[in-house]
């Protein structure tokens, strides 16, 4: 906490009023970072005029823009880093964020196959699936970065071709 209090320049004290612990103030982090991610998608599914096409569209690229953000990377480092020697801090960032993404993407999903628009079947009940190229993207960023880049835009359209083709009628 010292050195969070010291790069945000106020004292340690300060940091305390606002947070009672590392914890809490990664998951204010981690919200901050994450706020709005499943806005538009959720905008569109209220509306429901949007294809399911369209509003997962909304949804990963959003994601996309959201975990490449240098806050999120480092969120990410954090979590694979000492999510081992705090679990507490995982399970917390689990049931807090992740799950709301997931809600999301199941609702989504759901709305889908009652429209008729994408297909039951086993890529449908894990939603983590369909979640996998975008966290290897952000995965790969932050390792091969440096020595690979991948480009966003690009690599998002193959990832929402994917998931139709795989699911979509």
């Amino acid at each position: 906490m010292a050195r969070i209090a010291q790069s945000a320049g106020v004292s340690r004290a300060t940091l305390y009023l606002y947070f009672v612990n590392k914890e809490a103030l990664f998951l204010a982090v981690a919200e901050e970072a994450m706020a709005g991610f499943t806005q538009g998608a959720s905008e569109k599914m209220e509306m429901g005029d949007h294809t399911t096409e369209d509003t997962l569209r909304t949804l990963f690229r959003q994601f996309y823009q959201t975990m490449t953000s240098t806050k999120n990377s480092a969120l990410m480092r954090i979590l694979i880093s000492e999510g081992p020697a705090m679990p507490h801090l995982v399970e917390a960032y689990h049931s807090q964020i992740l799950a709301r993404g997931r809600t999301l993407l199941e609702r989504i999903i759901a709305r889908g196959i009652e429209r008729n628009e994408i297909r039951p079947g086993p890529a449908t009940q894990i939603p983590q699936i369909l979640i996998a190229p975008a966290m290897f993207y952000a995965i790969h960023g932050m390792v091969f970065g440096a020595l690979e880049t991948l480009d966003e835009d690009a690599f998002a359209e193959a990832h929402i071709d994917v998931i139709m083709r795989g699911i979509g009628r």
